[in-house]
């Protein structure tokens, strides 16, 4: 998959971010929607609201509200690596997964 539509050079996905985005897609397109145009707008830095940062991961994990869902990323120089994207209920069950 590699990033948003292939635009952003700079735009990496994890296997579980794959897999989450893939599961997504399939089983709620309507949510895939809102968080495929979110993760756009991270890479581009135009989120709406400030991403939030994580206490206890290294590199920086970071997290950006997407509807019902979180999208976690880290910044390594200037390439984004999207490391999961999970519904904000499972969020305390799965995050430690994310390292």
């Amino acid at each position: 998959m590699g990033g948003p539509e292939g635009a952003f050079s700079n735009v990496f996905l994890t296997r579980r971010a794959e897999k989450d985005l893939d599961h997504l897609r399939k089983k709620d397109p309507a949510n895939f929607e809102r968080v495929w145009e979110d993760l756009k707008r991270c890479a581009l830095g135009r989120l709406p609201q400030s991403p939030k940062a994580l206490k206890g991961f290294h590199p920086p994990l970071w997290q950006v509200d997407s509807g019902d869902f979180r999208i976690f990323h880290t910044w390594e120089g200037p390439i984004l690596w999207v490391r999961g994207i999970l519904r904000k209920s499972d969020q305390s069950k799965r995050i430690r997964g994310l390292r």
